[in-house]
């Protein structure tokens, strides 16, 4: 054959494999356009059928796809799932689902129904699509945004009711939905009873396992309320928010706790899963006791606990769910706490070995449905329900676990209670030790005051009716010459002897009272302090009770042999009586007390109590207390009285006295409450709120035009404080007046109390620029001989010489020439007390400077002096002087 005739050979086998290619490709596009689903066929004998063949998906990224798009213009798009549930893992995307579904059947146009099951209840969009007779699609949109009363079957899982016509194929279409979140599609057409069959034993299974988690929560709730365990509270918590947890993912919760609440569908699952795997970890740490194993660890679950609290906030504040996030965190905690486990289990710790058993199997049961939503595992029996699984055997592993360590606890407690009891044995032997010692005396081995005080009050709390009760206290008045004489041991020797003596006389009075007492003894006599003894009568009046005290005296101060020398006793006894002298313990001792101070300081050798002989003053004690609240609360007040200058005839200055109004008793007179504030600390602080007052009310003298001095009074302890020149002149500085119009009045004794002391604060006081003056002078013994050495420039004249000085020649001598004493020394001199005229011009005459009294004024205060100022039509100089 020519080449010609192969090339035309060759074109014609080219055309012709062109044309059968062309013809193949058309007849391809031709059936692809009138593509149909392989039907699923079903018969009479067909009550359950899971759909995992014949089906047909097509993805819908936007979800904007229609029906009559998707069976029309999309239904060639539409490609076969692979063998098994549908499984599109974690997406935003939509997906369609079509499937044709036949009822094969002898008898022609019967109808049967069925009901298609999608059991994967988190699912945000499920709408199926269904023809009617005319072939026109029907939507019914149940999806968990749809409450469940809204739909025609209230389920867990989305039922659609199908009804097939014999040997007549019907195609529908599911259209899902969860944005931002896994989508699996696991779907079952079941016959009415078979659905009521099975679906009773899925509630029966998902009762059993709901109910394993109530117990657990009973049986740990109990445990955690009788051991107080802190880690029983966590796994409380724990198994709590994982049983919520699967309420959520098997749709329980949407059936029966929130069924009218669809829009919490979204969030519940994520939030309450994340706050389990929070409560893992603070189980975790708990149970493991992680802040004593490992720092380290305990610092990576606390980290990952707060991961998870940002984790719910992100979940509740964001427009979309966070699913892939969740899984995450979920999945790389349960990764975490294994490896922490297995670290823990390497050191030993026997709560890791069972932790790392259950969360093992926790962990399996968890990944393996986490890889299954993520569409890694395909989704089958075990994958769905893994995590239900792994949780039922990791609640009973750690339930065993728990149980093993209260095992091991309790054994651990029954070695610590025998070491304890033996401890508790020694411990009580010593204790026993200790309280003798700490109630009795070391030298003689008598009750103390404490077990006198103790003994008594028992005794007193019993009901008497008629009689005295008298407590009697002996003071061996002679004693400490034994000591300085013997010395300490002998002196003990001699002490054990007398009190020998002591406790052989009291026990032999029928009338004594037991103030302590053993199986083998009773004691009469207590140790009240020192060589101070005690004991308890029962009296029928006070007359008997001097009887038996001098009784007492005449037998017990009888000479007695010690070392062959003949030693005397001297004693004295006061005796208190109950109730007349006291209805307690305390007042009792107290009154007895003073009852045996008497008996000291006279003749008698024996003294009762009474009101007479008691030097202490309840009312002037706690009148120490009220005192601090009036300086306290501004509860004193200061009065002024003017000082004349004789020369001028103009006001000088005032003398600033205290008066204080008590709410209940009255006004209390100086005399009485300063004294107390001087022996109780309390003048230092009264001082200083009359200088303060003082210095603020001259400030307001000087605003008004009057230029005056102040004179305060000082005590002996004012001149005792280190830091007194510091305070005034601190609280001048503050009122913003001159030091030098302050006079600072201290008298004679006042000055000899601690005289160097006194020396530095008075020449402290006076370079600062205060004026000093010797109030009430003449009363001292020892005034020329120390005057000229203070550093004073006042004299101020007792108001003892100066009251009766126009009758009285001698006191007039006295005030002249103190008058001319003074003034040869430089000083001024003040006179006190002027109570007539008369007096008044004998001091003008005599050159006195500086005169008061109440025939010039009496104290006022501040309203009333200013008053009387305005009205005496002068502006005086001088000061204004606390009379303290």
């Amino acid at each position: 054959m020519s080449n010609s005739g192969l090339r035309n050979v060759r074109s014609v086998m080219i055309s012709m494999l062109c044309s059968a290619f062309l013809c193949l490709a058309f007849t391809a596009q031709i059936a692809l356009a009138g593509q149909t689903f392989t039907p699923i066929e079903l018969n009479d004998t067909t009550e359950s059928l899971a759909l995992d063949h014949n089906l047909w998906v097509l993805e819908d990224k936007q979800d904007r796809f229609t029906i009559e798009a998707i069976t029309t213009t999309l239904h060639s798009e539409f490609v076969a799932n692979p063998v098994g549930i549908p499984n599109f893992g974690q997406t935003d995307s939509s997906y369609w689902i079509g499937m044709t579904l036949n009822y094969q059947s002898d008898q022609q146009n019967e109808v049967k129904s069925w009901l298609l099951e999608l059991s994967f209840p988190l699912l945000q969009k499920v709408e199926l699509y269904a023809p009617d007779d005319q072939g026109n699609y029907h939507s019914t949109n149940i999806g968990y945004d749809v409450a469940q009363n809204q739909r025609a079957i209230k389920h867990r899982n989305f039922l659609f009711p199908i009804s097939l016509e014999s040997n007549n194929p019907k195609t529908i279409y599911l259209n899902i939905m969860r944005k931002g979140g896994a989508v699996q599609a696991p779907l079952m057409l079941r016959s009415q009873e078979r659905m009521l069959v099975d679906d009773g034993k899925s509630n029966y299974i998902f009762g059993i396992f709901f109910g394993v988690m109530a117990s657990m929560i009973l049986y740990n709730t109990f445990l955690f309320i009788s051991v107080r365990w802190r880690a029983y509270f966590f796994y409380i918590l724990y198994i709590t928010s994982t049983a919520l947890t699967f309420q959520c993912l098997t749709g329980y919760g949407f059936l029966y706790f929130w069924p009218l609440s669809p829009e919490l569908n979204r969030l519940s699952l994520p939030v309450i899963a994340t706050t389990s795997t929070i409560l893992g970890f603070a189980f975790f740490r708990q149970f493991l006791n992680l802040p004593l194993l490992s720092k380290a660890m305990n610092r990576v679950c606390i980290s990952f606990m707060a991961m998870g609290g940002i984790l719910i906030i992100a979940l509740l504040t964001a427009e979309r769910l966070l699913s892939a996030p969740t899984i995450i965190y979920i999945s790389v905690s349960c990764a975490l706490v294994l490896t922490m486990a297995i670290i823990a289990w390497r050191k030993d710790s026997r709560p890791a070995f069972f932790f790392l058993l259950a969360w093992t199997t926790f962990l399996l049961g968890a990944l393996s449905f986490t890889l299954s939503l993520l569409g890694i595992f395909p989704s089958n029996a075990f994958t769905t329900h893994g995590v239900q699984i792994g949780s039922v055997a990791e609640v009973i592993l750690l339930a065993l676990g728990l149980a093993d360590r209260i095992n091991r606890e309790r054994k651990e407690r029954y070695v610590a209670l025998q070491d304890q009891h033996e401890a508790i044995v020694k411990l009580k032997q010593a204790e026993d030790r200790l309280v003798h010692r700490a109630l009795h005396s070391r030298t003689t081995g008598l009750p103390n005051r404490a077990l006198l005080r103790r003994s008594l009050d028992s005794y007193l709390s019993e009901s008497y009716k008629d009689g005295f009760i008298g407590l009697f206290l002996v003071s061996l008045d002679n004693f400490h010459e034994f000591n300085k004489t013997l010395g300490h041991s002998n002196g003990d020797a001699i002490l054990k002897l007398v009190t020998s003596r002591l406790s052989n006389l009291i026990s032999t009075m029928g009338n004594s009272v037991v103030i302590d007492s053993t199986p083998n003894s009773k004691t009469y006599l207590a140790v009240a302090e020192g060589v101070t003894f005690a004991f308890v009568l029962n009296l029928e009046n006070e007359t008997q009770a001097i009887e038996q005290a001098n009784l007492f005296l005449k037998a017990f101060e009888k000479p007695f042999e010690y070392q062959k020398m003949t030693l005397d006793i001297e004693s004295t006894i006061g005796v208190a009586l109950y109730p007349d002298h006291g209805d307690n313990t305390d007042g009792l001792l107290r009154n007895a007390h003073i009852a045996l101070e008497a008996a000291n300081t006279s003749n008698d050798k024996v003294a009762i109590y009474t009101n007479d002989i008691d030097p202490y003053s309840a009312k002037r004690l706690s009148l120490i207390a009220e005192l601090k609240h009036a300086i306290e609360n501004n509860g004193l007040k200061l009065y002024f009285q003017p000082q004349l200058c004789l020369q001028t005839g103009k006001i000088a200055g005032a003398e600033v006295l205290i008066r204080w109004i008590h709410p209940e008793h009255g006004f209390i007179p100086p005399d009485d409450f300063i004294p107390l504030a001087e022996r109780t600390g309390v003048i230092h602080p009264l001082t200083q709120w009359i200088c303060k007052e003082a210095f603020s009310f001259l400030a307001r003298l000087n605003q008004k035009g009057y230029d005056l001095s102040l004179s305060i009074n000082i005590s002996a302890r004012n001149l005792q404080d280190k830091f007194f020149k510091e305070t005034v002149a601190a609280l001048a500085k503050d009122a913003h007046i001159s030091v030098e119009r302050i006079v600072m009045e201290l008298t004679e004794t006042a000055v000899m109390v601690h005289p160097e002391e006194a020396m530095r604060v008075m020449r402290e006081l006076s370079t600062e620029g205060f004026r000093l003056s010797i109030d009430d002078f003449g009363t001292g013994y020892s005034s020329l001989a120390y005057l000229k050495q203070l550093p004073v420039k006042e004299l101020k004249i007792d108001r003892a010489f100066v009251m009766e000085m126009s009758k009285n020649n001698n006191d007039q001598v006295i005030v002249n020439t103190t008058l001319q004493m003074g003034h040869n020394l430089g000083l001024e001199v003040v006179a006190e007390g002027i109570e007539d005229q008369a007096t008044l011009d004998s001091l003008t005459i005599m050159k006195c400077d500086l005169a008061q009294g109440y025939h010039i004024a009496r104290p006022m205060p501040e309203s009333d002096f200013i008053t009387w100022l305005e009205n005496f039509d002068a502006k005086p100089t001088t000061v204004t002087a606390a009379k303290i």
